[in-house]
């Protein structure tokens, strides 16, 4: 069993310089930000809707001991809609949606520095409108009463352990940060090319690989003559959440069996993806084969890269849980490459594939074949994670102001600041 690493052992980790800001600016505006959800909160209660929640304090609770602890929480409770309501507000919506050159990085953990109610925010919304901000809420049994999260330091010591999902660095991607980067991948695909792109992001990887063969069933329909190429980025199973890539090239005049597959895969320790037979058979049953044909798996070839560090000695809190962001990287580059140079992907040797493919993926790699150094890799999946969240927020903003428009300084400062 793989030793825990606890919170007192010494950093071991190098600090994040290409993003981020300096601590005091941080905490200045962390400070202010709390001031004006605290303004808010006491508008709100000033307003009808607040009275009421107000008059059921138990009597020995202040105004201001409410607006401190369960205000917000009680703002969420009755308030339908209430991330939508909050980032209304100039000045909280800025907050929210700064850059990530405004955040400051905690060095050991790569934890973003939130402001107190910022992370109450962030929990409150999942868990009483199931309102993900990618990364940036704790689990539920790492929530307190009042949405704040709960610190390792402040949990009994036989619950004090570290595990994959306490820290921002080490959170899996929510179903909404997988929405997003499918919209992002989908954004890539050019309208018109010599050889047609389409993008799977649904399902399991079986599911997507089935829904590969149901398309091209539907071009032989449409007795389409030319080859397609598919490309897919999905979870492995239910029961396996990481992340896999996979491109096919099918022949409308044949689905059943693909002209050529390409697995890919993030971890590769021995030589061999640990998900390779698992794939295979996965392939197997998609496409199944006559007596006396070789199976389609036997045609498969590996296409993966070694980015990911998982379980190799370095603490819980510094391992990579990032292969969202990798395999994207690697469908996005093998979108590009099928449109702009379909013969490399039609004809060229698997090795080829892979160093044109790497080529393309300038935020892991210095060159083909050549990753960048780990903390590269980790400043830029750090700032992958902190995007993806904003993106997020900027979405239930942009679907809040095409309900309701607001007056036209609020869109000018919107856009002066974001």
């Amino acid at each position: 069993m793989e030793k825990i690493v606890r919170v007192t052992d010494p950093v071991v980790c190098k600090t994040l310089t290409k993003i981020g800001c300096a601590k005091e600016l941080a905490i200045d505006a962390n400070s202010a930000f709390d001031e004006s959800i605290k303004q808010f909160l006491r508008d709100w209660i000033e307003d009808n809707s607040g009275l009421s929640t107000v008059q059921n304090l138990n009597n020995e609770t202040s105004l201001g001991e409410f607006i401190e602890n369960g205000a917000l929480y009680q703002f969420f409770k009755h308030t339908n809609k209430a991330l939508e309501r909050l980032l209304e507000q100039p000045a909280i919506a800025h907050h929210l949606l700064r850059p990530v050159t405004e955040v400051y990085f905690q060095e050991d953990a790569y934890e973003p520095l939130f402001a107190k109610f910022e992370q109450r925010i962030y929990n409150l919304a999942v868990q009483r409108e199931q309102a993900e901000i990618p990364f940036r809420y704790s689990p539920p049994s790492r929530q307190g009463v009042y949405g704040d999260t709960i610190g390792l330091a402040e949990m009994h010591p036989d619950q004090r352990r570290e595990d994959i999902g306490v820290y921002f660095g080490t959170r899996r991607s929510d179903q909404t940060a997988l929405t997003i980067l499918a919209r992002q991948l989908r954004s890539t695909v050019l309208p018109t090319s010599s050889l047609p792109v389409h993008v799977i992001t649904e399902g399991y990887m079986e599911d997507s690989l089935r829904m590969v063969k149901k398309m091209t069933e539907r071009l032989q329909d449409d007795e389409v003559s030319d080859p397609h190429c598919f490309v897919i980025q999905r979870r492995h199973a239910a029961d396996d959440r990481h992340l896999g890539a996979a491109l096919l090239i099918m022949h409308p005049q044949r689905p059943d069996r693909p002209e050529r597959i390409i697995f890919c895969d993030t971890l590769n320790p021995s030589g061999i993806p640990p998900w390779w037979n698992s794939f295979r058979r996965k392939v197997d049953a998609v496409f199944p084969q006559p007596d006396g044909v070789d199976p389609v798996s036997a045609i498969l070839e590996d296409g993966g890269v070694k980015l990911q560090r998982l379980h190799d000695g370095v603490p819980i809190r510094h391992q990579d849980i990032d292969c969202a962001f990798y395999t994207t990287s690697m469908v996005r580059a093998l979108i590009q490459i099928a449109q702009s140079r379909p013969e490399v992907i039609l004809e060229d040797p698997i090795e080829v594939v892979v160093s044109q493919m790497t080529s393309r993926m300038t935020d892991y790699y210095a060159a083909a074949n050549q990753s960048k150094e780990q903390e590269a890799v980790r400043e830029v999946n750090v700032h992958c994670r902190w995007e993806t969240g904003r993106e997020a927020l900027t979405n239930i903003l942009l679907s809040r102001l095409a309900e309701s428009p607001p007056h036209q300084p609020y869109v000018a400062e919107l856009t002066l600041n974001s």
